[in-house]
């Protein structure tokens, strides 16, 4: 996993990072933290005038460049992600976001997150850089937040790596509340996964651990 250099905020997370370096540099070896948090649907924002949010389909999506390139994108159509796209009063795609209900397996912490049938997972968010100072992250987030209403649901949950500050410092002025942590720690194959809602679990391989996020309080 390639690190860059975030403004580290907490001591917490300024020794997950550095461990995470430190892991970094050994062969076969690797650590990352994740921050486990949740928006309440009521705190998501209003549409913004002139916007509107919808959902892309792959053949779709595979006319615009995003972060996510042609593989990636297949892996998250192919695992019942929905791609949201914002596009401004002109119809030009200014962002993307990704949503799933039920459950999500986190590639980078190779776990699986079952959610409660209240929740869905967010992540992937993307906003055309020449965007990053329109209301394109407003829109996408009311975007989420008429998905969720649609289908009946009342929160969004997302994983960030600790490191990753200005994600979560923007997840946080949404109102997110922080519901956990996810560490992993890998030596070749071998794989430990901790937190403290799970305790820690061993596995091997190409078997992924699930962390039963349905049976935590997140209100």
């Amino acid at each position: 996993m390639t690190r860059g250099s975030p403004a580290i905020v907490g001591r917490g997370n300024r020794l997950s990072y550095l461990f995470g370096r430190l892991c970094d540099r050994i062969p076969g070896v690797s650590y990352v933290r994740h921050v486990l948090v949740v928006i309440d649907r009521d705190q998501l924002p209003a549409m913004p005038r002139g916007y509107v949010v919808r959902s892309i389909d792959a053949t779709e999506l595979a006319g615009y460049r995003i972060d996510a390139d042609a593989t990636v994108q297949a892996e998250r159509f192919a695992a019942g992600m929905v791609c949201l796209g914002a596009f401004d009063g002109q119809g030009t795609m200014v962002g993307v976001t990704w949503v799933e209900p039920d459950a999500h397996a986190e590639t980078v912490l190779r776990v699986r997150f079952r959610l409660p049938a209240d929740a869905c997972w967010d992540g992937g968010l993307w906003i055309d850089e020449e965007r990053r100072l329109s209301r394109a992250f407003v829109a996408i987030w009311a975007g989420v937040g008429l998905w969720l209403e649609q289908r009946g649901k009342r929160r969004s949950v997302s994983s960030i790596a600790d490191y990753n500050t200005a994600s979560i410092a923007a997840h946080r002025r949404l109102g997110a509340r922080t519901i956990g942590h996810v560490a992993v720690f890998r030596i070749g194959p071998t794989q430990l996964t901790m937190g403290g809602h799970i305790g820690m679990r061993a596995t091997w391989g190409t078997r992924w651990p699930e962390v039963p996020l349905d049976r935590l309080d997140l209100r």
